[in-house]
Parts: C-alpha cells; structure tokens; sequence
C-alpha cells in the first residue's frame, strides 16, 4: 500500500465482514448448535409472569443470557480440562484454546450490544444503571468461578456456608442480573418485595442439584463422562461434605482420590460409593435440595400469590429442580 491508501485506511473504522465475524464465533457458534436443557429461557418466561415487560425486552434479555452463559461454558471446560461438553468434544480441543479464549471474551462483549438494546428509547440515567447492573454481576460470576478455581487447585476445602456463598457469585450471578434488569424495566415492580432473594436460592439450589447429578444421573454421566467432577478435583456439594466427614474420623479416602484428578472408573466408583455408604453425603445433598425446594415453596408461594401473581409456572420449576434422579 502507498502513502495515500494507508491515509485514507487509518482516517476510516476498520473493516470487519461477516465472514469474518462467522469464523470469530466459531467455538461459540459449536457449542450453541448444541443446546442444553433451556432452563434459563423457561425460568426469564418465568419471571415475566411478575414482572411483565414487553416480548421484545423478554426476547433480549433470553439472548442476553444465552450469550453469557454458553461464553462461560467456553471458558469453564478450558479452566476445568474438560474432555466433552453435551456429550461431544468440549468447543477447545475443536478450535484450540487460544481462539476459543478470545471468542468467549470477545462474546461477553458482544452481550453488551443486548444491554444497549434494552436501553433504547429510555432516558440516559436508565443505561447507566443497566450498565452498572450488568457489570457488577459479570464481575461476581467472576468471582465465583476464580475462588471456586482457587480452593480447588489450592486444595483448601471450604466450609458449608463458603461453599453457599461462592455459588451465590458464580451459579446466582446469571439468575441475580435476569431479576434485576427486569425489575429496572417493570412498570409493574415498585422497589419492595424484589425476588432477588429468590433467584439467589434458585442458584444455590441449580448447583447443588448439579453436583449431585453429576455423580447420579445416568444422562449426565453419558454427556460428560462418569463422575466427571472427581477427574476434575472440583470441590463440589456432596465432595466437600464427604471429606470434612472424612476429618472428623481421620479417613482421607475422598481427598487422596479427589488430590488424584483421576481417570480411573474404579476409583470414582470407589469415592461414589464411599459418599454413598460411608459419609452419607449422597443421602444429604439429597435432602438440602429437598429442603431448598420446601422452603422455596414455604417461603415465598405464599406473599407472591397475595400479590395476585400465578405460581403455577414457578412450582413446575421448582418440581424439576428438585426432581433428582437416582432417588
């Protein structure tokens, strides 16, 4: 290029085509050709019921959510070594870290352009806060995912209510930025009896629920391989109950398997059954989703149907999270 083609490229935007655009969202684009069970869309549809906002702004947020979620996926298989995603090869061993990196955090970005969207036609002050509400939870599943990230390479086994709370970061952030940009949104929402609350136990109940899957269900297993969670040495629900079990009776046997990262099936079964038969720790992740889908019901059905809301939706939500197999 001569002198005068590089002054007028540098006094223009560059140029990004479509083709290109296509080949960046390639990770993304494969993991989102694979779809999971959708819960998230169901539980926004959900929410709607109380909150009301047009279909457009629901439609927005749907994809809001969709795009950070499956962003995330990207990034947690490569921070977890993950072999299989949905039951196929994880988006990175398909397009290598590097580009599978960059297309997450490039996707997380892009997210933005939905929060501009669900501002538009509002007054200034109303994208400001959108804005601060979508920061604030990107950098709480943030931080999450690093202390969950950190306790597990550090091995440094958390308590109960450390546990609890890293979820509320991790699991909720997703669940807590869906209520509150549909509550700065409702006309119908006036500053009280907010379901934040909610939507941190809906959290806290998904990823329990999960960890519990991963070493029960016959699907999950299928999808992502026998008690992937032990391979990982993730520091999971029923794991950290079975190793501080384990300390109070001088027994290391989940923590030598878990420190392992094993691949060995006959290890893992061995843990699984250890959780099973000796800590009871099976028998309790079972029955703290028990009591968080009670509670749930107790503690919240009542107030939302006095304010004439329809809970019908919310309970068949409830029912599925609390409907774990193997039990």
């Amino acid at each position: 290029m001569d002198i005068l083609q590089i002054d007028q490229l540098v006094n223009s935007a560059p140029v990004w085509t479509k083709a290109q655009d296509r080949t960046l969202k390639g990770p993304f684009n494969y993991l989102l050709s694979n779809p999971g069970h959708d819960f998230r869309t169901g539980l926004i549809e959900t929410f709607n019921g109380f909150y009301e906002l047009s279909q457009q702004k629901v439609s927005t947020i749907v994809r809001l959510v969709e795009i950070l979620h499956t962003s995330s996926l990207l990034i947690d298989d490569i921070e977890d070594s993950s072999e299989w995603r949905r039951g196929r090869k994880a988006a990175h061993l398909e397009y290598g870290m590097p580009m599978t990196i960059n297309t997450a955090n490039y996707m997380y970005f892009y997210a933005m352009e939905c929060v501009q969207e669900l501002s538009e036609n509002s007054v200034p002050s109303l994208l400001s806060e959108v804005l601060i509400i979508f920061n604030e939870e990107m950098m709480n599943l943030h931080r999450g995912q690093g202390l969950d990230i950190y306790w597990r390479d550090n091995f440094i086994v958390p308590s109960e209510e450390e546990y609890l709370n890293m979820v509320m970061n991790k699991t909720g952030g997703l669940f807590r930025l869906t209520v509150r940009l549909m509550e700065v949104f409702s006309t119908k929402f006036s500053g009280e009896n907010s379901l934040v609350p909610l939507s941190n136990l809906l959290g806290i109940l998904y990823q329990i629920r999960d960890d519990y899957m991963n070493l029960q269900d016959a699907t999950m297993i299928l999808n992502k391989g026998f008690a992937e969670d032990v391979s990982e040495g993730k520091l999971s629900f029923p794991i950290i109950h079975g190793i501080r079990h384990g300390q109070s009776v001088g027994d290391t046997l989940v923590a030598d398997i878990l420190r392992a990262r094993t691949q060995d099936v006959n290890l893992k079964k061995k843990l699984v059954t250890y959780l099973e038969e000796t800590s009871g720790s099976i028998d309790y992740s079972y029955q703290k989703i028990t009591q968080l889908s009670d509670h749930i019901r107790v503690r919240y059905f009542p107030s939302l149907e006095d304010r004439g809301y329809e809970t019908a939706a919310l309970s068949k939500i409830i029912e599925r999270l609390g409907a774990v197999k193997g039990k």
